[in-house]
């Protein structure tokens, strides 16, 4: 790691106000920071300092969330897994490494300003498989909003110009249960889905993956302002996904230590772990609740 990047590492940590427009400014200047290598406790990120979220793991590399924790309880070595919205590509890390060598990880990720340095920091590793597309209910080619902060870019303009102007880029969409059909992945038992407001059109374009006794458990976003961009509620994603006979998925919300029991469906921002009655069962007593 540069002097540079390490001077800005510990800028971040001290809190004190202006370090994210100094890193702005100074990525204006200087092409290094837009792919800036940052080792983790599950190997080597390369991350657009120019994004938000690459500031926050160059602060605090080696940091804890719930979302890993639940990986960490529901993904083991030769597992296959789905990363959608892989961004900055943290999560396909951590899952590269539980499936191990043996497992499988896909990672979808349709932004081309976010592609340079995921690929750089997926191409070492055997068991994942890049895909450059969006997934939704349909195929084809469609319109991607993408603000500055472009790890907040979504198939519908929903930032208001909150962190940035917005563009559009024309980028590929897929459905995951028509790519499974033509077997070009094979079906997940677990997948992390972050699509800034595009889950539920993902859900159901996978309705014959997820309808069976041995469904995935679900790790998802719920954001209400990016769902409303869909013409959709948070509330709809349950609804959804209860009306499916098969799983009879168990709901938790995803927190800093863990899990807990949804006090309410009306959540303005959160990430949900949905898991099959039948997993459930098996997982119940070890659950991080």
């Amino acid at each position: 790691m540069s002097i540079l990047i390490r001077l800005l590492a510990f800028y971040y940590r001290t809190g004190i106000r202006g370090s994210y427009r100094l890193t702005d400014y100074l990525a204006m200047y200087f092409k290094s920071l837009h792919c800036v290598s940052i080792d983790t406790q599950s190997g080597t990120l390369f991350a657009d300092l120019r994004i938000s979220s690459s500031r926050g793991i160059l602060t605090n590399p080696n940091s804890q969330s719930g979302e890993q924790l639940v990986m960490e309880n529901f993904v083991n070595v030769g597992d296959t897994v789905f990363d959608i919205g892989a961004h900055l590509g943290f999560y396909t890390l951590i899952l590269s490494r539980l499936v191990g060598v043996s497992g499988r990880v896909c990672a979808f990720e349709p932004n081309p300003e976010l592609l340079p340095s995921l690929r750089r920091t997926v191409t070492p590793l055997t068991n994942v498989t890049l895909f450059p597309i969006a997934l939704s209910d349909k195929a084809g080619e469609i319109k991607l909003f993408v603000p500055e902060d472009a790890s907040m870019a979504s198939l519908r303009d929903w930032t208001n110009g909150v962190v940035g102007d917005v563009h559009e880029v024309v980028c590929k969409m897929d459905v995951l249960d028509e790519l499974v059909r033509k077997k070009e992945i094979p079906a997940p038992v677990f997948i992390k889905c972050d699509v800034e407001g595009a889950e539920l059109s993902v859900f159901k374009g996978a309705v014959g993956m997820l309808n069976r006794s041995d469904a995935p458990v679900l790790l998802f976003e719920m954001n209400t302002k990016a769902a409303s961009a869909f013409g959709s509620t948070t509330t709809a994603y349950f609804d959804f996904l209860e009306a499916l006979d098969q799983p009879n998925y168990v709901f938790f919300e995803v927190t800093k230590d863990g899990l807990r029991d949804l006090s309410s469906r009306e959540i303005e921002y959160t990430n949900v772990l949905a898991v099959p009655a039948a997993i459930y069962e098996l997982h119940r007593e070890n659950l991080p609740i």
